[in-house]
């Protein structure tokens, strides 16, 4: 941890950022969110010296990837969506950046592994507002696989601790 023992809330401070848009854009928003976070997973990947480490940072980059689409199957377009994303979008790169920016790569984890937690309790927040049972499965599958994430990057910071 840092020296104050606390890491900053990344999906704390995410969160009205997002729920400041309308509750229809919000999952597009965050596939398109998911998408980054994908890039970003193989990022490491492809930085990553130890392969069984790099392969489990491909595996969330493959999660992250299975919930957009999951999510851009579910949810069609808005047709303001674009102008809500080009608003929202830098501020959260910016809070993303200054969460992570200049921390050990295991605090990294440990942020991004909250934030995977973060992520799967909007998803499910998100099936108290459907009707449709298999959009409710859908969403209860993206938080799954958001878990699935949290839960590996909490191995890799116990490992390094």
């Amino acid at each position: 941890m840092t020296g104050t023992g606390r890491l900053p809330d990344l999906g704390g401070q995410l969160r009205p950022l997002i729920q400041a848009l309308p509750l229809a854009i919000q999952p597009r928003l965050m596939a398109r969110l998911e998408r980054t976070a994908a890039d970003r997973y193989r990022a490491r990947a492809a930085a990553c010296l130890d392969p069984a480490t790099a392969e489990g940072l491909r595996a969330c980059a493959g999660r992250e990837e299975e919930v957009a689409s999951r999510v851009e199957t579910r949810y069609p377009p808005q047709l303001d969506e674009l102008r809500h994303f080009r608003e929202a979008l830098p501020t959260i790169a910016e809070a993303y950046h200054s969460a992570l920016a200049e921390r050990p790569v295991n605090e990294q984890y440990a942020i991004q592994a909250a934030a995977e937690r973060r992520g799967a309790a909007f998803w499910r927040f998100l099936t108290s507002s459907v009707a449709d049972g298999s959009v409710r499965e859908t969403l209860h599958r993206c938080a799954e696989l958001e878990e699935r994430s949290a839960e590996f990057l909490e191995a890799l910071v116990s490992r390094k601790t």
